[in-house]
């Protein structure tokens, strides 16, 4: 996702690329955060980009939050998938179906006497949580404190994004389970403050200008800076289409 590593991995259809690289094994959950404009869907759809490279439906799944209808909807019919939901009850009931995979694992791990769950991860992505904290907060909030809570021994991961640094539409209660936080560019300081606190994020150069984005990324008590990927669109459109085609999907 946010940079380069000297391995190349061949991508679903035979291609050979350097992919971004960051790994959510070791940092469970993570928060990307700036203003609009400042690289939240490039971010976004590099990590996903990543995973579709190296993983299969049997060692990765998602489930997908999209509120705006239109930044996951490509990724919706993946055998990765699990669930895709865009509107209020499908998203309730897409986060509470994740709750209650991350609870059947921790169910299996003891049964099997396991500290850490030995199957697939799964990845929770929401793309725009404020739209979630203004119209479902009182549904959604605890289900997601939930998930950050226990969800690592079960390889569950969130992976939560918004282009709105407002305490309201960032819990101080979800927040706090987020050791990994990648700060986009900012609209002042306070806003860095609150994100990765520290200031700069509200110095990041306009990535339609500079033509690249850059980002602090906050891992525990470190802060770096780091050059966030894109992709070319035909590595991702070829991972679609690779693990969109019959021989995949009959898997």
């Amino acid at each position: 996702m946010l940079h380069s590593v000297p391995k190349a991995y061949l991508t679903p259809s035979g291609m050979m690329y350097y992919p971004p690289f960051l790994s959510l094994a070791e940092r469970p959950h993570l928060l990307i955060a700036g203003a609009t404009g400042s690289g939240k869907s490039v971010a976004l759809n590099g990590i996903i980009t990543t995973i579709l490279m190296k993983e299969s439906p049997f060692r990765a799944k998602f489930v997908l939050i999209d509120p705006k209808k239109v930044e996951l909807i490509e990724y919706a019919n993946l055998p990765h998938t699990m669930k895709y939901a865009s509107e209020g009850p499908d998203i309730v009931h897409a986060l509470e179906w994740a709750l209650s995979e991350t609870e059947n694992r921790f169910t299996y791990m003891q049964r099997n006497r396991l500290k850490e769950f030995d199957g697939s991860h799964l990845y929770v992505i929401i793309d725009e949580l404020a739209d979630l904290m203004v119209s479902l907060k009182k549904e959604t909030l605890p289900l997601l404190q939930r998930l950050a809570q226990i969800g690592r021994a079960a390889h569950v991961h969130c992976i939560c994004c918004t282009q709105n640094v407002l305490a309201v539409t960032i819990p101080t209660v979800l927040k706090c389970n987020f050791s990994t936080i990648l700060g986009l560019r900012t609209c002042n300081k306070q806003q860095s403050r609150y994100l990765i606190s520290s200031e700069g994020c509200e110095r990041l150069p306009d990535p339609k200008r500079e033509g690249k984005g850059y980002g602090y990324l906050r891992d525990g008590a470190d802060l770096q800076k780091l050059l966030i990927y894109k992709y070319p669109e035909q590595v991702t459109r070829s991972a679609i289409e690779w693990w969109s085609s019959p021989q995949c999907i009959a898997m």
